[in-house]
């Protein structure tokens, strides 16, 4: 009788925490739409992303988001430009009538990501246009966070010469995520430890650098709580991180706007 309590009670309490755990990611979810509704219908966001294979760009006016995708890879610097003009063409708008531009800066393709700051550059610069330059690895984890359960997340994502582009992210509500330590690109034996109050703890993984896991994890000296995510990011979640962000105050002008390619030093041969 007295086992058949416990073992009722072990159920009960796992069937809760389950509950806790799927009230806790519909209020994430929650707490960011209406972060994002408040400002939503007040701006014109127009969205460059060059760091990846394919060309793409948006343009989110209110509830009406309006995208491009180059079918071509590698066509970033002959397809931006044209395909931002067809999206204020189909918007009936001009460039001016843009209020805020968001471009994803990296980690990704050196050429890509220099090609979308240069453009993201020289709108800002004509048009006046406040930037929120976005990194891919942010992008990653509140995509992540966004579709589970979790607040914590590791990115690793695969870069050059057996080097890794690293980050841990935590569920923020004012930020969307918050950086843990610093975005890093380094071999596994030299990625930088994690603040001492993050180390012990569980982590949930995101991107295409987990091949190596547990020596990752191992170097570390932290745990998975699930297996390695890839999310989908789609230019509705990067709207709402740029939104984020700009009422944060981290929006720039043309002059200081700069690739994140994560090292100062770019020595790949």
């Amino acid at each position: 009788m007295l086992q058949k309590i416990s073992v009722g009670k072990c159920r009960q309490g796992f069937f809760l925490l389950w509950r806790r755990k799927i009230a806790q990611r519909a209020l994430r979810v929650l707490n960011l739409n209406m972060n994002m509704n408040m400002n939503m219908n007040m701006n014109t966001l127009l969205i460059i992303d060059t760091s990846s294979m394919h060309c793409a760009v948006a343009l989110q006016r209110g509830d009406v988001l309006l995208e491009r995708v180059s079918e071509v890879q590698r066509q970033s610097a002959q397809r931006v430009l044209p395909m931002i003009s067809e999206l204020l063409l189909e918007a009936k708008i001009q460039l001016g009538d843009i209020d805020i531009i968001a471009v994803v800066a990296g980690p990704g393709s050196f050429t890509g990501v220099r090609i979308g700051v240069a453009v993201a550059q020289g709108l800002s610069m004509s048009a006046a246009i406040p930037v929120v330059p976005l990194s891919s690895l942010a992008l990653l984890a509140i995509a992540t966070v966004s579709e589970s359960s979790f607040d914590r997340v590791l990115v690793s994502e695969e870069a050059r010469e057996g080097e890794l582009y690293f980050a841990a992210y935590q569920f923020s509500d004012r930020q969307g995520v918050e950086l843990v330590g610093m975005e890093q690109v380094a071999l596994i034996e030299n990625l930088g430890a994690l603040p001492e109050d993050s180390a012990d703890a569980s982590w949930c993984l995101a991107g295409s650098g987990w091949e190596r896991q547990s020596e990752i994890l191992q170097h570390l000296g932290c745990t998975a709580a699930a297996e390695p995510q890839i999310p989908v990011i789609g230019n509705q979640l990067i709207a709402k991180l740029a939104l984020l962000r700009f009422n944060c105050g981290e929006a720039v002008d043309a002059a200081a706007l700069r690739p994140n390619y994560v090292k100062e030093h770019l020595d790949y041969t």
